[in-house]
């Protein structure tokens, strides 16, 4: 079964280790990201970072074959992605999330507005996240865990994104 899906472009860090898999306990770890599939030395960190928790690491288009699996299993997982984009890529292989996309911290870089503390946008970030919501994602913002939770379409009103 699948407890969470987060996006995070942090990953897998302190908080994801001390808060959010003490909130929603999980067997396995699953990052959703092309290049990080890749790159075997970060996975390494990752799993580290992690500790006795399983990590396993998905591109986009295994991931729209596995993740299926992963509901059906009586395990629980944690599903990450870096990016917006790869949720986005994720969802138009015909995957749907089968809960709420929580949407974790996005750094301020150029052409990023402030959305909520720790979150910034780019408009193609946007795009991605308008998409997930047209085909009926359900999606919170909510960076720290700390806030109350902020729906998707409330956050983007209140910063004038369309």
């Amino acid at each position: 079964m699948i407890a969470h899906y987060r996006i995070d472009s942090r990953v897998v860090h302190g908080q994801t280790t001390t808060r959010v898999v003490k909130e929603h306990p999980v067997d396995g770890v699953i990052i959703v990201d092309d290049d990080i599939a890749g790159d075997g030395f970060i996975q390494k960190i990752y799993a580290s970072a992690l500790g006795s928790i399983r990590m396993l690491c998905f591109t986009v288009d295994k991931a729209a074959r596995k993740l299926p699996e992963t509901e059906a299993s009586k395990k629980s997982y944690l599903i990450i992605f870096k990016t917006t984009e790869s949720a986005r890529r994720l969802v138009e292989t015909g995957y749907r999330f089968k809960g709420t996309l929580n949407l974790g911290p996005q750094p301020n870089c150029e052409g990023a507005q402030l959305v909520e503390k720790m979150f910034y946008l780019t408009s193609e970030q946007i795009a991605d996240l308008n998409y997930l919501e047209s085909v009926g994602t359900n999606m919170i913002v909510n960076p720290a865990f700390t806030t109350p939770n902020l729906s998707w379409s409330t956050a983007k009103n209140e910063m004038g994104a369309r």
